[in-house]
């Protein structure tokens, strides 16, 4: 299978190279990471993966990209602002970052299979239970720009008839190596390498968080590349939300700390809703099934082998990993 990959240098992306799947060719596309190219031929086998720079806003680069790939069985969509806070000072480069990339891409570069790497932040200001029927009216930036993007991919492939397939994720999150380090789990691990006293929460820490390790969310997204069907949004989470809070207390367990904990300011994105859309299980036979604890020390080893280029030494042991 001959696939294009776009946000191939960010954290799902690195990932998804990592694991691939034997009958995958890959154009990997990526923008501004000056160690991507170096990156796969390191840790990619030879000839199965060629790194495309582009500037995905760019309809002349965009179609350079279309001609080294050729003809692609399918593409797995990844490329967006990582960062919904973000969006909330900068909502014209969110957008695109987020809807212009996507609809320039697509205009370029048709699809057979298009799976597209949406967000449960679409259901921003929900309560509750929800499921991809659920009626949507987001506030925030980034939330809006994956709404609109999902229109997008439904009207190109259902009027346009430039997609034949596509499958919008609403993807609720994944930790991991390679993560960004703002994200809550590579903080938590650096304050730990880092023999930090206490760690800083954004907000009340009340708000939910529904990720699973970066293996699960791996085999799912390749689930969706590989298996054709009918058109569908789908939710895609692990299925049991907790707190921030929950999650601190959880990696303090892994990996046997003990860690002061201080709440400061107000959080941008305030989730109080939890999917129970089991599409993913139901139709690709995807359930996550590495343990947080497991994934956390995981990612700690990760972090304090250097093995993400920081040169950190590991300074702790893991509960059951002496």
């Amino acid at each position: 299978m001959r696939v294009i990959l776009t946000g191939a240098s960010g954290f799902i992306g690195r990932n998804v190279l990592l694991r691939l799947p034997r009958d995958w060719s890959v154009v990997a596309v990526y923008n501004s990471a000056a160690d991507f190219a170096d990156f796969v031929a390191q840790t990619t086998p030879r000839g199965r993966v060629t790194p495309v720079r582009c500037d995905l806003c760019d309809p002349d680069a965009v179609a350079r990209v279309a001609t080294a790939a050729g003809h692609a069985d399918a593409t797995l969509y990844l490329a967006a602002n990582g960062d919904p806070a973000a969006s909330v000072e900068r909502p014209r480069w969110d957008l695109e970052s987020n809807t212009l990339a996507l609809v320039t891409f697509i205009e370029h570069c048709p699809s057979t299979r298009f799976v597209f790497a949406s967000s449960g932040a679409v259901y921003d200001g929900a309560i509750g239970p929800v499921t991809p029927s659920t009626p949507l009216t987001p506030r925030l930036p980034y939330a809006i720009s994956k709404l609109a993007s999902e229109h997008y991919v439904r009207s190109f492939a259902e009027r346009q008839r430039s997609i034949e397939q596509y499958a919008n994720v609403r993807f609720f999150g994944a930790f991991g190596p390679y993560e960004a380090e703002r994200k809550i789990t590579t903080r938590f691990v650096r304050a730990v390498l880092n023999g930090d006293a206490e760690f800083t929460i954004r907000g009340s820490g009340d708000n939910l968080i529904d990720f699973m390790h970066i293996d699960d969310a791996v085999r799912g997204l390749v689930a969706l590349v590989a298996t054709a069907g009918p058109s569908c949004t789908v939710d895609f989470a692990s299925g049991a939300p907790v707190s921030i809070n929950e999650v601190v207390d959880a990696m303090a367990r892994a990996l046997d700390v003990s860690m002061r904990v201080r709440h400061s300011g107000v959080t941008d994105e305030f989730i109080q809703f939890r999917t129970v859309d089991t599409t993913m299980r139901d139709r690709f036979h995807i359930e996550p099934s590495v343990g947080f604890a497991d994934g956390i020390r995981h990612l700690a080893r990760h972090l304090g082998d250097g093995s993400d280029g920081s040169g950190q030494r590991l300074r702790l042991v893991a509960r059951g990993n002496a």
